[in-house]
């Protein structure tokens, strides 16, 4: 039971690092906007919109994870 914990943790923490990295990337390309105005803008968006992605598979694992862990109690 504590292998399946750690591997859904691990696999937790790449998605929520991905999903927030992609989020970062999409807020310095709002703000420093190195492609011009429309287009860092334009950018921006379908970058935040990606980063939506891998945070709902965190969110999924971590469900899964509360559900484990509270079955092997």
């Amino acid at each position: 039971m504590d292998d399946t914990l750690e591997v859904m943790r691990k696999s937790y923490q790449r998605f929520l690092a991905v999903g927030l990295g992609l989020m970062l990337i999409a807020f310095l390309l709002m703000i420093w906007q190195p492609l011009g105005r429309q287009n860092s803008l334009i950018l921006a968006v379908i970058v935040f919109l990606v980063a939506f992605l891998p945070l709902e598979f965190a969110r999924r694992i971590a469900r899964k994870m509360a559900l484990v862990a509270l079955k092997s109690e």
